[in-house]
């Protein structure tokens, strides 16, 4: 994540929970009930940018064991008293390695996170090294259907900054899916969807989700 972006999460954890209410922010549920099928009440999920915890709550609910990563230690020491993780590890998602072991994972999910990092394609080439064979991996992008308001970085990748400073990044599909073939998973589930509602902005934003899983 870069720097500026990290330094404002930081500051934001203590608000995080009450704007994920407050903008209806249905990410959790979808990336649970879209990855339910492919895991079981033992499997070891890893949260990539845990934050909070939100994403994983279902899974924890669920039996699963969680581990966490995120670069914020604000955002950890709130996760960390929810009790939903087994294990909680701060790190910036941009660096690699990450700090755990291969093939030791069943699930990794990452939710609400890529649109936040540049580059992404970290995220993906850990996830294949820590997930054990036919391991599932589940995450959420922003849509590219609108980046009028956006540069394009590189192809497929579009970047902007918010009023109060947040870079924030789209991926096309077509990049998101070539980093997959690249790791070598094969998609088992793709939806779009309406993410969250912006209140203030009036505004509505579309991520899509994809279930992918290590071949």
């Amino acid at each position: 994540m870069p720097e500026t972006n990290l330094n404002i999460v930081r500051n934001f954890a203590k608000d995080y929970d009450k704007s994920i209410l407050k903008n209806n922010w249905i990410g959790p549920k979808i990336i649970f009930d879209e990855t339910k099928e492919f895991i079981s009440p033992k499997s070891k999920i890893v949260d990539l940018g845990i934050g909070t915890g939100a994403s994983s709550v279902l899974f924890q609910q669920a039996g699963c064991k969680i581990t966490g990563l995120d670069g914020s230690p604000e955002m950890l020491e709130l996760c960390k008293k929810k009790q939903i993780a087994n294990k909680l590890v701060l790190h910036n998602l941009e660096k690699i390695p990450f700090p755990l072991a291969n093939n030791i994972f069943d699930g990794a999910i990452s939710n609400g996170v890529l649109h936040l990092l540049n580059p992404v394609k970290f995220i993906f080439s850990e996830a294949a090294r820590i997930l054990k064979p036919s391991g599932i991996f589940t995450f959420t992008f922003e849509n590219t259907d609108k980046v009028l308001d956006y540069t394009e970085i590189e192809t497929g990748i579009w970047e902007t900054k918010t009023p109060d400073g947040v870079f924030v990044y789209k991926h096309s599909e077509q990049y998101i899916l070539q980093l997959l073939i690249q790791n070598n998973f094969e998609i088992k589930k793709q939806k779009p969807f309406l993410a969250y509602t912006n209140p203030e902005l009036q505004k509505k934003f579309y991520f899509t989700l994809i279930v992918a899983r290590l071949k």
